[in-house]
This record gives structure tokens, sequence and C-alpha cells, in this order.
């Protein structure tokens, strides 16, 4: 097993911000499929950035004043898609529920209110703390099974992420391994005390 492979089925207890819904068959029609690649819009704004540079560079040799312009507006752009992204996040904060998972780059566990049945697909907003980082998934229900006891979420869901992109993944798996070394320093704390 590679060192990537391991680090894909690292699993952790966390606490996240958690929106998901079940989707029905006509809003998998709309998903693109697993097998298709897909682009995060931080992967295509970067991609823009790196073609405005170069082209900025080329455009300041011969004029330097329209180039500082579109630089200047680019800028400007940059500063109110940031002012929306923090009005999105706080937004984000209210609808996500804090919610406490089981959570790895594969798939995930939390308790629900509801009975969903195997093999159902759900649409996942995660909100990853403390960065904040805004991720959507698609998990398919592994099972949801009855907590015993008196619980006010009394269902144990399991599922794995599907179609996952590499981006995402690679974002989740950071997530992981930062949160993981907290915890473990956390602990040698606690056990040198």
């Amino acid at each position: 097993m590679t060192e990537q492979d391991r680090r894909r089925y690292f699993r952790i207890n966390d606490w996240v911000g958690l929106s998901y819904c079940v989707l029905g068959q006509q809003d998998l029609e709309h998903c693109v499929d697993a097998d298709n690649v897909q682009i995060s819009s931080a992967q295509i704004l970067s991609t823009i950035d790196s073609e405005l540079s170069s082209a900025l560079n080329v455009l300041w040799q011969s004029n330097p004043q329209a180039a500082n312009v579109i630089g200047l507006v680019n800028k400007k752009l940059d500063f109110i898609a940031a002012e929306l992204e923090l009005d999105y996040l706080q937004g984000s904060l209210l609808n996500h529920e804090q919610t406490q998972v089981n959570i790895s780059a594969c798939g995930m566990a939390f308790e629900c209110n509801e009975q969903i049945d195997a093999g159902q697909i759900l649409e996942l907003n995660l909100l990853l703390k403390p960065a904040n980082s805004k991720l959507k998934l698609q998990g398919c229900v592994n099972a949801c099974e009855r907590i015993p006891g008196d619980s006010a979420k009394p269902y144990l869901l399991r599922l794995d992420f599907v179609g996952t992109d590499a981006h995402m993944r690679e974002e989740l798996i950071q997530h992981i391994v930062r949160r993981q070394s907290i915890l473990l320093s956390e602990q040698r704390l606690e056990q040198a005390r």
C-alpha cells in the first residue's frame, strides 16, 4: 500500500459544519459522472490568474499604462470576490449544522435524524474548521442503522464519497492530516500532566 493510499484511509473524529440532501434520480442526471474529470472553481480561477499575469507581463512592455489599469481592475475583482466569499461563508455558517463525524478521504459516518436507504446518493456540503474550507461532495449510503437508546439523532449513517475530484480529495486529506496532528499534540500534552 502506497503512502497516498494510507492517507486516504486515515480516519479521525472531527466537528464539521454539515448540510446534506438526498438526491433523486432527476438530480443524479445533472451530476457529472465519477469517471469524468471535475474542475473546481478555485482551479479555474488559478489558471485564469496565471494566464492574466503572463499577458500583463507582455502588455507591460508595450503599454505600461494599459497593463496597470487591467491589473487594478483584476485587484478590484479579487476584492469583490473576497467580500462575496465572506458573505457566503457567513451564510454557510448559519446553514451548516455543527456535527461530529468520523471521516476519511474515502467516506464518513455521522448521526442523523432520518432513516436513509442504502444505495441512496447524498449531496454533502462540508465546512471544515478552522480554515473554513467548503467542500461539496457526493456520498453513497452504505448503511443507516438505528442507534440503541434515546438519542436526539437516532440513526448512524455511513457513506462512501463518490465522484470526488483529485483537488477536493487532496484538500480533505490535508485537513485530516492537520487535524490528526493537532489531536495527537493535545493527547501528548494531556498525558504529560
